[in-house]
């Protein structure tokens, strides 16, 4: 039974329901020290049926798709169901309706390389990454091509290709104890951005050699200056997930209620962005919304949040494609895609001129956020103390927090 005729047979019974019917193809490869470690590659295919009825949802992931028809009932059943115990009324903002088919171009399609290919990349970056002081080398290179179609009662109808590939770098080196610097490369394109990884091995392997020789920092409140790499993840971690709309909605956000008022210095303007091409990018959510920038902070202040329809509806708010599930066994959540700081006006000379005694810390080692308090706390993977304007000692061990 095809994806209209479950559609067409639902008209009546449910106040909305679309289906997500997703094909991927999946390659991954991790390599150490030369040594092939595991190479996985397979395809799989299913469904994800979301039905509201009144004021219930009910959701089923099925990879059964020949049976999607018995599937749907099911979820009309647990919708009904879930609508006798719900309290709050539920909704969804209205959006443009739209019948498009969209692929993201690749020069060299994923699909047309053997793995055998792929494992040659990694030895060859193996090869250029084994310098002296490297003690050991971890490579992953993961690919996936989803095909995707979403269909709803409303007359959504969208076919899109989305191709993804990332490349991990993991150093290890010892001096006085063990040091290890990282490095990850990917978009969404083909085969090709593994040409980018050949590029970013001369950054992770200064970065390793800088961390062997490194100091413990200082302590104390001081300026830091990060680099774009840190950048992002910062403004990911400790303003994004703040931003997504489920948490605003549900008051488990620090920026509920802030709309319009100052949240940040006038320097800062902080865009979500899946129409970049880069590895967050699509061309329409997970309910079939059309993909557009989302501007959340606009020279210090608040200006929106990232939304799905459910909640947009919540908070009286245009939706604006927020809405990301990970696979078809999972319904779409309220999720970031390419989250940025804008540039402002100032070179990074004029920066570090400008401090006296601080920090220039360098790409993201990991952290945690809370969302709901504001609060943060951040490891940089190597730093540098600056001295009266000038970049100095490396350091390492580097955490901040606020």
């Amino acid at each position: 039974m095809n994806l209209k005729t479950i559609i067409n047979n639902l008209e009546g019974s449910a106040d909305y329901c679309d289906i997500r019917k997703e094909t991927w193809q999946r390659t991954a490869i991790t390599l150490k020290d030369g040594t092939i470690e595991a190479v996985a590659q397979g395809e799989e295919e299913g469904a994800m049926i979301r039905i509201l009825y009144k004021n219930g949802w009910g959701y089923v992931g099925s990879s059964n798709l020949d049976h999607l028809d018995k599937a749907a009932q099911r979820a009309l059943s647990m919708a009904k169901n879930n609508n006798k115990f719900k309290k709050e009324k539920t909704g969804l903002a209205e959006i443009d309706i739209r019948q498009e088919e969209r692929k993201i171009p690749m020069k060299q399609p994923i699909i047309t390389i053997s793995p055998e290919e792929k494992i040659s990349f990694l030895q060859e970056l193996n090869n250029i990454l084994s310098e002296e002081y490297v003690t050991s080398i971890e490579l992953a290179y993961t690919d996936s091509l989803v095909q995707k179609e979403i269909i709803s009662t409303e007359g959504t109808h969208i076919s899109m290709e989305i191709p993804r590939v990332l490349v991990y770098i993991y150093l290890t080196g010892k001096s006085d104890t063990l040091q290890r610097a990282r490095e990850g490369i990917g978009n969404i394109t083909g085969f090709e951005i593994t040409k980018k990884a050949f590029e970013r091995t001369g950054a992770v392997l200064k970065r390793l050699h800088n961390l062997l020789r490194a100091k413990t920092p200082p302590s104390g409140t001081m300026p830091l200056i990060m680099d774009p790499h840190l950048t992002g993840v910062f403004i990911h971690e400790a303003f994004g997930h703040a931003a997504e709309g489920d948490l605003v909605s549900s008051g488990n956000s620090c920026l509920d209620g802030k709309l319009g008022e100052n949240v940040a210095s006038q320097q800062v303007t902080i865009a979500d962005d899946p129409t970049l091409k880069e590895y967050g990018g699509f061309p329409f959510d997970d309910e079939g919304t059309k993909a557009q920038p989302r501007v959340l902070v606009k020279d210090g202040i608040l200006t929106g949040f990232i939304l799905d329809r459910e909640n947009a509806w919540k908070l009286h708010l245009p939706p604006n494609g927020g809405a990301r599930a990970e696979d078809f066994r999972v319904r779409p959540l309220v999720r970031m895609s390419n989250t940025v700081m804008e540039p402002g006006d100032m070179s990074f000379e004029e920066l570090v001129e400008q401090v006296d005694t601080g920090v220039y810390a360098q790409s993201s080692s990991g952290g945690q956020v809370s969302p709901a308090q504001g609060t943060f706390q951040f490891n940089a993977q190597i730093a540098y103390l600056i001295e009266r304007g000038e970049i100095k000692t490396p350091l390492r061990d580097v955490s901040f927090s606020g």
